[in-house]
């Protein structure tokens, strides 16, 4: 089925905020607002595109996988530029660049129909030699020395943040798989989206919230799982696992209300205000509905659940934090 739902401006804000949370700790706040800037600009753009140029041969959740990579590939090379003291002034193209090549393996990997493992490995490389290109272009032009270029080509942020990742899993899940009963569960589902379609498993790990899709998507690094799990134990997170995707493959709208509710009594409604003033007219009706009226008045309002589940992880994770 083709987008139908996609909403580029609020799934587009919604990954720039979780950017922030990952920009390195040292960083100026003019530098964390710049690369959620950037992000944010290159996600609505591939949005509109996939939507206007693609849109019959995409659906929803494959989609949100192409959008993820710009995002993803924009926050690392935005990182790198920044840690290499590039002059600013060559940010936003050498960017572009990299948020096109991006792009561009991104669709050929969808016509082609990769496998997820080679889709991620040919945009990476597409992105890196687009860098590359950018950054040797510059040299060309005597726009930066040859050890400023050295430095820039050896930054690479999603290396150090993949490393991260595999560090914390081997150290603090990996030896505790058999003992911890929430680490197995993650490990568990990490073993099961393994094998599902990627579309697939990506829309599984959407429907989920932004703690737990962070533990499993660390547990995916995890090499041998299979090796590390008593078969007979699993079994039954197995099945679990099987009855919940078809409930929540879709979030439902009544439940997200009670959410909705449920953060309102924690927080207030004037916390809730205050993040959401500038959102869209209809997002403002469900959400006075919501807080203020009755669930019946905001069934009325007809919100997609997909967008309706983004709108509460993107509270939820601010309220939170």
């Amino acid at each position: 089925m083709p987008i139908t739902e996609l909403n580029p401006q609020e799934f587009s804000k919604n990954l720039a905020g979780q950017a922030i949370g990952y920009v390195p700790d040292d960083f100026s706040e003019e530098h964390k607002n710049y690369i959620a800037k950037k992000v944010y600009e290159f996600c609505v753009i591939t949005s509109e595109h996939l939507i206007k140029q693609h849109q019959e041969i995409f659906t929803d959740e494959e989609a949100v996988i192409v959008i993820q990579f710009i995002g993803e590939w924009t926050f690392h090379k935005s990182i790198d530029l920044i840690k290499a003291d590039i002059d600013s002034q060559y940010w936003d193209q050498i960017l572009q660049q990299v948020a096109f090549a991006a792009l561009k393996s991104a669709l050929h990997s969808h016509i082609e129909k990769f496998e997820n493992d080679k889709t991620t490995a040919f945009i990476e490389h597409s992105v890196k030699k687009a860098y590359e290109d950018c950054i040797n272009q510059l040299i060309k032009a005597n726009a930066i020395e040859e050890e400023e270029a050295q430095d820039a080509l050896s930054q690479s942020n999603v290396d150090k943040m993949t490393e991260k990742i595999k560090a914390e899993t081997e150290a603090n899940e990996a030896p505790s798989v058999e003992n911890d009963e929430k680490t197995m569960k993650y490990v568990t589902i990490a073993m099961f989206l393994r094998k599902m379609p990627p579309q697939k498993a990506e829309k599984i790990l959407q429907n989920m919230d932004e703690p737990e899709r962070q533990k499993i998507r660390s547990c995916l690094q995890i090499k041998d799982l299979e090796q590390k799990l008593d078969a007979s134990i699993i079994n039954g997170y197995i099945q679990d696992l099987k009855k919940n995707i078809s409930i929540n493959s879709k979030p439902g709208i009544k439940k997200l209300i009670k959410a909705f509710n449920a953060l309102q009594e924690e927080y207030g409604e004037e916390s809730i205000i205050n993040l959401t003033i500038n959102e869209r007219a209809k997002i403002q009706h469900f959400l006075s509905d919501c807080l203020f009226e009755d669930g019946v008045n905001a069934l009325k309002v007809k919100l997609s659940p997909y967008i309706t589940k983004i709108l509460y992880n993107y509270l939820n994770n601010k309220l939170v934090a």
